[in-house]
């Protein structure tokens, strides 16, 4: 109980003052009788009914003293207090990446954070709400802010684990950036822990609440799967596959590999707790089609379990590169199959026509090219004769800030820390796009247009480190399936789960048929060349279909750090403890007692009244 005003208790002086009151008594008169023995008998009867006559004499006293004392007692304002949970608005984040498909006891992981979500919603108290956000590769609002239960039991149901690896770090920040700071709003994750990328955010505990889901140890997965072919008359493939146990305990570990159903490759591993073993072999043939890897183990994530890969026939594609060396460059694309490199000083712009007709792909290394207005251009160093895309001086040592890692050029493209000496301050303007940024300048932007598309990379590939970094080639590769589809690779392709794919057509395409693993056809309107399907989330092989032409699309997992279902517990709680909890996750419920001590002192004053009235 608390005494809001503690100040009112000096009323209590006021019961003093009505016992001084009642103690003044009338002055006794003497009067003289005749007989007493009248009087012996009304005081033998007044003896009898003593203490009830005093009781009755008394009662007005009490009365005045209780009425005293209430008042005083309501004037105090005591209130009694009662600590009491705050109740919050709850942004819910769901993980639904591959790794919560992994088996337990009781289901699956994802069937069980599914479970524990319901249960979340069943205890938000009414009159709060609740956001869902699924953090699969791209986190994705599943609704925003409502109070409706019966909705928000349905959505939460009808959410589906995706193949594909997470990003709880951007489904986080999305979170909080619902919360806004606000403590009557809070994050709840649920998820296994096994999270990438989110160890350095410092995350405000008092709005964060993790609920982990464990279970499931046990795993043997395939991390990946290559194809190449070899350079020589006699038609040989290159193939590398990597399996990896990150289970505790040694396993037996039947790797085969199929082609269109017949089996190529057949391996019998044994691998170590945390071992990886990198198979690389050839396989002489004219071969063609479906590629499927399987390791035949029974564990908790039968999803890594499986890889696929099409080997397509490739198509001649013709690069011209022109002005200054480039040892790395030409090495590079000599070295990949079906690329064929002619080399030239310089282009005037009447030639240029002609040698648009008999390469696919120009590359301008150190010298500016005449106006672009047709055609793929890679352009090294330079800058086109294009107001949109003008280079403002030089930049010494710029550092790469942020790069378009979901662009088509960038995928799988890791630019961090990547050390230049010297680059062009390029300002793209309207119309150009910026794909790596540096402080206020560009280092690689694109023009992208129906017949032309240009890219443009700002600084000396001899003044950087790039050459020499694993991301070189992927960024080469990249380069000339966004440059040139129509080479080696365009009747197939292969993405990770979850990752759009860029679909590039020869001729206008107005819709598109895809059959997915499963054997489900969808129908998809084409909007834009290239055209970015949206739906790979399922390993296996999608088929596309439009006109005359049919594609294929490998999708897979591949990803170590997904196939570890056992990780470190990065995120253990988020749970605010001792004083810091009572402070932010307790509030205080007052409820006042004055009105009863008021009416309880309106019945002594009316009771004392009544007595005064009949005593009149």
């Amino acid at each position: 109980m608390t005494w809001l005003n503690p100040a009112a208790f000096a009323f209590l002086a006021a019961i003093p003052v009505i016992l001084l009151l009642h103690s003044l008594r009338y002055r006794r008169r003497d009067v003289q009788v005749s007989t007493l023995f009248l009087w012996e008998q009304v005081m033998r009867e007044a003896h009898g009914s003593l203490g009830l006559r005093r009781l009755i004499q008394n009662l007005p006293l009490i009365l005045q003293i209780l009425l005293a004392l209430l008042l005083t007692l309501a004037m105090a304002n005591p209130a009694l207090t009662k600590a009491v949970k705050r109740s919050k608005d709850i942004v819910l984040v769901l993980d639904v990446s591959a790794s919560m498909q992994t088996q337990t006891p009781q289901g699956t992981r994802f069937d069980l954070a599914k479970q524990q979500a319901l249960d979340v919603l069943q205890a938000l108290p009414s009159g709060r709400q609740m956001a869902v956000i699924a953090a699969g590769r791209q986190p994705q609002v599943v609704t925003f802010y409502t109070d409706e239960k019966v909705l928000l039991r349905q959505l939460i149901s009808q959410i589906q684990v995706t193949d594909a690896p997470g990003n709880m770090r951007e489904a986080v920040l999305l979170a909080l950036s619902f919360t806004q700071g606000r403590l009557t709003q809070e994050v709840v994750m649920i998820g296994d822990g096994a999270y990438r990328h989110l160890a350095d955010l410092e995350l405000p505990r008092s709005q964060m609440r993790h609920i982990q889901i464990a279970g499931g140890k046990d795993n043997v997965g395939i991390v990946r799967l290559a194809f190449r072919k070899v350079v020589e008359t006699e038609p040989r493939y290159e193939v590398l596959i990597a399996v990896k146990n990150f289970s505790p305990e040694p396993r037996d570990v039947p790797l085969q590999l199929t082609l269109r159903g017949d089996r190529v490759l057949e391996r019998q591993l044994q691998l170590e707790p945390g071992e990886e073993t990198v198979i690389v072999t050839e396989i002489a043939g004219r071969l063609r089609g479906v590629a499927h890897a399987e390791i035949l183990v029974d564990d908790a994530f039968a999803l890594d379990n499986h890889a696929y890969g099409v080997i397509a026939a490739q198509t001649q594609t013709w690069v011209l590169l022109v002005g200054q060396s480039n040892f790395f460059l030409e090495q590079l694309l000599t070295s990949i199959p079906g690329v064929q490199v002619n080399v030239a000083p310089d282009v005037s712009a009447d030639a240029l026509p002609e040698l648009l007709e008999a390469n696919h792909l120009m590359i301008f290394n150190g010298v500016q090219p005449p106006p672009l207005q047709r055609g793929r251009y890679l352009l090294i160093h330079t800058t086109p004769q294009d107001p949109r895309l003008q280079a403002d001086g030089v930049v010494q040592q710029p550092k790469v800030i942020d790069w378009a890692r979901q662009h088509p050029l960038l995928q799988f493209v890791n630019l961090t820390d990547l050390q230049i000496e010297e680059s062009l301050a390029l300002h793209p303007r309207d119309g150009v796009q910026s794909l790596i940024d540096s402080d206020g300048i560009s280092l690689m932007s694109v023009i992208d247009e129906p017949s032309l598309r240009v890219v443009t990379l700002g600084f000396d590939l001899m003044r950087s480190d790039l050459p020499l970094r694993v991301a070189f080639p992927v960024l080469i590769n990249n380069l000339l399936r966004w440059l040139h589809p129509e080479g080696g690779g365009a009747v197939a392709g292969q993405v990770q789960a979850g990752t759009p794919y860029p679909l590039f057509f020869e001729t206008s395409v107005a819709q598109v048929a895809v059959q997915d693993p499963q054997g489900a056809e969808k129908t998809y309107e084409v909007q834009g060349n290239p055209w970015l399907f949206p739906d790979a989330q399922h390993v296996g092989v999608y088929i596309f279909r439009y006109g005359e032409s049919k594609r294929y699309l490998t999708v897979n997992l591949l990803d170590a750090a997904e196939s570890d279902i056992a990780p470190a517990n990065a995120l253990p709680t988020f749970a605010p403890s001792g004083d810091e909890a009572s402070r932010q996750a307790i509030g205080v419920v007052q409820t006042p007692l004055w009105p009863y001590l008021l009416l309880m002192a309106m019945v002594a004053g009316f009771g004392e009244w009544l007595i005064w009235c009949r005593d009149w």
